[in-house]
């Protein structure tokens, strides 16, 4: 009887030691460890870019004028999906619905945001 409640045991400390290291995939939107943004599923077309999207949307409203590329680049933890460049002004622009197809432009001019503003894309875009 002993030798089965101690084989028991051990058993139950290897699958608490085996689930703990295993993680899961974690819901569409969420970062994972690896810094990768989690795609939705089940998505027709553009599983990616959704995912980016519901995870811009909750961090897009820390950022402010005045802040540097890096303060925005370590908000954002992520490339910007498309860029933009004009003379002086550099424009980051990520996508904050998927369901809208609405970006939102980040610009900075002399290296700090500028303006915040919204886009929303035609089906062609």
């Amino acid at each position: 009887m002993k030798t089965i409640v101690v084989l028991l045991s051990a058993a139950l400390l290897t699958l608490i030691g085996c689930t703990s290291v295993v993680t899961s995939a974690g819901p569409a939107g969420g970062m994972n460890q690896a810094g990768a943004i989690q795609p939705c599923f089940p998505d027709r077309r553009d599983a990616q870019s959704c995912g980016d999207a519901i995870f811009n949307a909750t961090v897009i409203a820390q950022i402010h004028k005045g802040q540097s590329r890096g303060d925005v680049r370590g908000i954002m933890r992520h490339d910007a999906e498309r860029r933009e460049f004009q003379g002086l002004t550099e424009s980051w622009g990520y996508m904050t619905s998927y369901r809208d197809k609405m970006i939102t432009w980040i610009t900075f001019t002399d290296h700090q945001v500028s303006s915040l503003t919204h886009e929303a894309l035609t089906r062609n875009d």
